[in-house]
């Protein structure tokens, strides 16, 4: 599983973006999720896939699960973070005519929809409040009676994320590193009244959606969108540039030697 190579579409400088299929890590996957959420209706696969088959159905739950499932089990690859979706789109594979969750929940700043999960998940990343909605991934997922609950990971990372007060378009900044809000990028749909706890995931629309109240909501056009090492590869594309700019030193500093040496046997006829 360590050396698991994820098929997708991959673009100029830009890591491997592809969707789980039902190989030996998808059957993997999808029996491990069945095994934790065994009888929980929406969490639990009920379809039955085939032999190197794209596992349809997602939703935020099953992301989740799915997520955690990936790193037990010391696979390369992740699923796409809201980031990486902006940041990678061109590289997204079905991208219009697929949903795909990505690896976060949104908590906005009202009590609204979830407000159960919504109060949990204040509490496991240490607020009881938040003035601006607040992107927060690689939660857990297990299951609670007939349904599911979030829990704590050593994985969890917390963004304030102010594109999120309205709806707009976002671009992702390579300078900071993160995403915010612009003229052209991304539409980006939020709930009008910034309630609730609510999914975050791409739609076939062109559309980063952060206003999804019902997250067992799963179909056909349902992704497991992963990504395949973004850190490995930028680091591999530096060490690229490096050895071809001294590459390219040391062969300036040959030509200007040898330049020297002519001009120095032109005025003294001497070597």
């Amino acid at each position: 599983m360590k050396d698991y190579k994820l098929q997708g579409n991959p673009v100029v400088e830009s890591p491997v973006v592809g969707n789980l299929i039902y190989d030996e890590l998808g059957q993997a996957v999808v029996r491990k999720v069945n095994e934790q959420f065994k009888d929980v209706q929406g969490i639990q696969y009920s379809q039955r896939f085939k032999k190197n088959q794209t596992i349809t159905h997602s939703n935020t739950p099953r992301a989740s699960a799915i997520n955690q499932i990936l790193k037990g089990l010391g696979v390369n690859a992740h699923l796409l973070s809201d980031k990486e979706v902006v940041q990678y789109w061109d590289a997204i594979p079905e991208i219009n005519s697929t949903y795909a969750d990505t690896d976060s929940i949104v908590i906005y700043s009202n009590e609204g929809p979830n407000e159960q999960l919504r109060q949990k998940v204040l509490g496991i990343i240490g607020k009881d409040s938040t003035k601006v909605p607040l992107v927060v991934s690689g939660l857990g997922v297990e299951k609670e009676g007939d349904g599911f609950t979030f829990t704590e990971t050593g994985n969890i990372l917390v963004r304030e994320a102010p594109y999120l007060k309205q709806d707009g378009r976002v671009s992702y900044n390579s300078e900071t590193e993160e995403l915010e809000s612009s003229e052209e990028g991304v539409k980006v749909w939020t709930p009008g009244n910034q309630s609730g706890l609510r999914g975050l995931y791409r739609d076939g629309n062109g559309v980063l959606i952060a206003r999804g109240d019902n997250l067992l909501y799963a179909d056909e056009n349902g992704r497991v969108q992963l990504i395949q090492d973004p850190k490995g590869l930028v680091e591999k594309i530096s060490e690229l540039q490096l050895s071809l700019e001294n590459d390219k030193n040391a062969r300036i500093a040959e030509l200007t030697q040898r330049h020297e040496k002519a001009q120095k046997y032109l005025r003294t006829g001497q070597l």
